[in-house]
């Protein structure tokens, strides 16, 4: 697996921990761990760390110096969340992993 795939502003989906099941944004790379946020758990200025492995990409990218705060942050995950992972793999060509 290229490590490179999740560039900073890639909205990806955990597959595993108990963050599990949501959408986040990738704030960017520490050493071997991605740091990620999602507004409301993980905020912008306190990142998670997340093994790479238990993240899958999504086709979406979000511009992260429009999404500076929190709260945009959060308005702009929650179209995904309340889709699902089932309709955002179909939506925007091939299922990227």
């Amino acid at each position: 697996m290229s490590w490179e795939m999740f560039s900073v502003g890639s909205v990806v989906f955990c597959t595993a921990g108990h963050d599990k099941g949501r959408f986040y944004v990738v704030v960017k790379w520490q050493g071997d761990r991605v740091l990620i946020a999602d507004g409301k758990v993980r905020k912008l200025e306190a990142p998670k760390a997340k093994n790479p492995i238990h993240l899958r990409k999504t086709n979406h990218i979000l511009d992260l110096s429009q999404v500076n705060t929190n709260k945009k942050l959060r308005l702009a995950l929650a179209p995904f969340n309340e889709k699902g992972m089932a309709q955002i793999e179909t939506e925007g060509g091939n299922r990227l992993v």
